[in-house]
């Protein structure tokens, strides 16, 4: 518990500290209707919020929508009315209040200190979570038309998750580098191999995905095992 999970901003996260933001979120959700085989919209920029706030919405049981707060208000509300979330999790300073008729809640606003850091049993949820329950629901680009969501198992990633482990030389001793999009695919893998593994996981700046120097410098800095 110790050991530290993620790296941002100069703070470190220990895996302790996380898993009770995480369990409190999710104990808040699961209050709120949150369970398996509903959807949960996630408007944030990268930050230890955004790993928070994922990581809760699975533990609840539901599957999280990723909505990225810069793109287009009409391609936000598209993919709200598309994907009928329960609720939308957004950071405070995240221009979405409006929320597109969703009941919104800013994470850095709740007040979690009534709710239990301990681990979330399977009879505090909404009903049994299975292999085959969504997810995420990851919308494509739509440069062929209206962008479309693709909902994925809880089976499916620890399937990949399962391949990665055997694929690669990777541990506890290790730090991996989360700077991919969590609108892309491509990002599920840095968002929960490293702490299936009890890496540590730095957490690039919300634009730094953007800058290949940065991104190089962050890497020899913190002694990255794999970048993708």
């Amino acid at each position: 518990p110790e050991a530290t999970a993620l790296v941002f901003d100069g703070q470190d996260t220990s895996y302790g500290e996380f898993a009770a933001q995480v369990n409190r979120l999710a104990r808040y959700l699961i209050a709120n209707g949150v369970g398996p085989e509903q959807t949960v919209a996630v408007a944030m920029r990268r930050s230890n919020s955004l790993m928070v706030a994922l990581y809760a919405v699975l533990q609840a049981g539901g599957a999280y929508v990723p909505i990225d707060p810069d793109h287009p208000d009409e391609r936000i509300a598209h993919i709200l009315r598309s994907s009928d979330p329960l609720l939308l999790l957004v950071a405070a300073e995240n221009d979405i209040s409006a929320g597109h008729g969703r009941a919104v809640m800013a994470l850095d606003a709740l007040d979690l200190a009534a709710y239990s850091s301990a681990p979330i049993g399977q009879d505090e949820r909404h009903g049994t979570l299975l292999p085959e329950h969504p997810a995420y629901v990851l919308y494509t680009s739509g440069s062929t038309g209206q962008p479309k969501g693709v909902v994925i198992s809880h089976r499916s990633v620890v399937n990949q998750m399962a391949w990665m482990r055997g694929q690669y030389d990777l541990g506890a001793s290790d730090t991996a580098l989360q700077k991919t999009p969590f609108t892309f695919d491509a990002s599920v893998w840095e968002l929960f191999l490293p702490m299936q593994l009890g890496a540590r996981l730095v957490i690039a700046r919300p634009d730094g995905h953007l800058d290949p120097a940065y991104l190089m410098a962050t890497a020899a800095e913190y002694g990255v095992a794999i970048l993708e």
